[in-house]
C-alpha cells in the first residue's frame, strides 16, 4: 500500500451530537483527498454515531469506519495504529474539532524539518461554542528544531495527544502504544515516552485545534464505581510517567526535565484530591506508596498552580492521617 502524508485516528464513543462536525472540520482540510485517510474506530457506540459515520464515509472515500466491542480510547487508538499508512499521524477526538486550513502548513513543516514530533497550539470551548480560559499557560511561539528532552527544558508537557503531529515510523521503530489497562491519562503516559526520546522536536505557533470542554464526558461521570477506576488509572498513570523518566535517565545519564515530573505530580495531587471525596484515601495512598512515590512534591508551575490554596491543600494531603480525618467529614456532611 502507498504511503500516505497524513493519518488521522478518531475514537468515537456515543458523540452522536458532535461526530459530524468533527469529520467535516478534518475533510475540509487543504489537503488532497489522495493525500491522507481518516480512520474513525467506533468503540462500542450506543447511540447514533456509526450509522453518522458510515454515512459520511460513504460520500468520503479517505474516511474508514473501524468498529470494534466497547473497549476503551485506547484501544480504539491501537486498533487504528496498526492499520495507519500515513508518514504522520495526528489524534482527534471525535467532540472536538480542528481549526480551519491549518493542517496542510503544519504536515508541510513536519516533511520540512524532518520531525519526529510537531507540536501546535489550541483553544477550548463549551458545548455551546463559548471560548473557555486555558488551564494551563502552554500555547507557545515558534520553535526550531531541537531535541524531545531540550524540548521539555523549556515547555510544559501538555498531556492531550491530539496536541501533536507525530512521525508514524518513529511510533513504530519504538514500538509505542497506548496502554488499554489506563481509562484515564493514558495520554500523559504515552507523551512522556515519546516525547523524552524524540530526536527532532519542534513546536508550531498555529492555533489547530479545538478542545471542547463537555459536562456530560466520561471526564465527568459521576458514577461512583467509575471515579474509583479513574483515581487509580490516574495514579498508574503517574507511576508509568515515572518509570518512563527514570528509564531515560538511565539510558541518557541526564536529568528527565521537571515538566514531566510536573506532569506526575499533577496526577498524584488530583488523584489525592479525589480520594477525599470519594472516601477512599486509604486505597489510593497505599497504591502510591507501593509505587514509591509518596510523599511527591507539591504541583508546580508547569501546571499553574502555585497559590496558596494549592499549597495549603498539598500540605494537608502530605498528612495522612489528617487527610482521612478530612475525608471522614466530607462524607457526612457532603
Amino acid at each position: 500500500m502507498n504511503e500516505l502524508l497524513l493519518t488521522y485516528i478518531v475514537p468515537v464513543y456515543n458523540t452522536e451530537h458532535y461526530v459530524l462536525r468533527c469529520l467535516c472540520s478534518i475533510v475540509n482540510q487543504q489537503l488532497w483527498p489522495s493525500d491522507y485517510e481518516v480512520l474513525v474506530v467506533d468503540d462500542g457506540s450506543t447511540d447514533g454515531c456509526r450509522d453518522i459515520i458510515a454515512d459520511f464515509a460513504s460520500g468520503h472515500s479517505q474516511v474508514r469506519l473501524l468498529t470494534q466491542a466497547n473497549a476503551g480510547v485506547s484501544a480504539a487508538r491501537n486498533m487504528a495504529l496498526d492499520q495507519a499508512r500515513g508518514q504522520y499521524v495526528m489524534f482527534v477526538d471525535s467532540d472536538d474539532r480542528i481549526g480551519d486550513d491549518v493542517v496542510h502548513r503544519l504536515v508541510q513543516r513536519a516533511i520540512d524539518d524532518d520531525l519526529d514530533v510537531l507540536s501546535f497550539n489550541y483553544d477550548c470551548e463549551d458545548s455551546h461554542g463559548n471560548t473557555l480560559p486555558h488551564t494551563r499557560n502552554d500555547n507557545y511561539d515558534n520553535t526550531g528544531v531541537t531535541t524531545g528532552c531540550d524540548f521539555l527544558m523549556g515547555h510544559s508537557m501538555t498531556p492531550y495527544v491530539w496536541r501533536f503531529i507525530i512521525r508514524r515510523d518513529y511510533l513504530e521503530r519504538e514500538q509505542l502504544r497506548f496502554d488499554t489497562s489506563l481509562i484515564a491519562c493514558e495520554d500523559g503516559a504515552l507523551i512522556s515516552r515519546f516525547l523524552l526520546n524524540a530526536g527532532r522536536v519542534a513546536h508550531d505557533n498555529t492555533v489547530a485545534y479545538c478542545y471542547v470542554n463537555r459536562s456530560d464526558s466520561a471526564m465527568h461521570n459521576p458514577d461512583r464505581d467509575h471515579l474509583r477506576r479513574r483515581i487509580f488509572s490516574q495514579v498508574d498513570a503517574a507511576v508509568s510517567i515515572n518509570a518512563n523518566a527514570r528509564q531515560f535517565e538511565e539510558q541518557t545519564g541526564k536529568r528527565a526535565p521537571a515538566s514531566v515530573y510536573g506532569v506526575r505530580n499533577v496526577y498524584l495531587y488530583f488523584s489525592m484530591t479525589k480520594a477525599l471525596t470519594c472516601g477512599l484515601v486509604d486505597e489510593v495512598l497505599d497504591r502510591i506508596r507501593q509505587a514509591g512515590l509518596f510523599p511527591f512534591p507539591c504541583v508546580g508551575p508547569e501546571a499553574d498552580y502555585q497559590g496558596v490554596k494549592w499549597k495549603l491543600i498539598h500540605s494537608l494531603m502530605m498528612r495522612p492521617r489528617l487527610w482521612k480525618l478530612l475525608s471522614n467529614i466530607y462524607q457526612k456532611v457532603r
